[in-house]
């Protein structure tokens, strides 16, 4: 991202940052308010988090956008799954 400080460390040290591990190591769908009821949070992972760095500041949010194109496509993909079984 280019991002200073989502540095974690380097091939020769390894890890150094272990508070930005950390806070990945949490990102996910059941930690992201807005995707943990929606129907479609085991599709898209709860999003992409440079996104929802970029937006929200935090990459523990979602990027809104993207959530709805996402949506749409998994709707879409459903509908014509179920037109093709008719």
């Amino acid at each position: 991202m280019g991002e200073e400080k989502f540095l974690l460390g380097n091939v020769d040290d390894g890890i150094t940052n272990t508070e930005v591990r950390d806070e990945f190591k949490l990102c996910n769908v059941y930690a992201k308010d807005k995707c943990r009821d929606c129907f479609a949070r085991f599709y898209c992972s709860g999003g992409c988090a440079a996104n929802s760095y970029n937006f929200h500041g935090s990459i523990l949010d979602a990027y809104d956008i993207g959530c709805e194109m996402q949506k749409k496509r998994i709707e879409c993909a459903i509908m014509i799954k179920a037109a093709l079984a008719e």
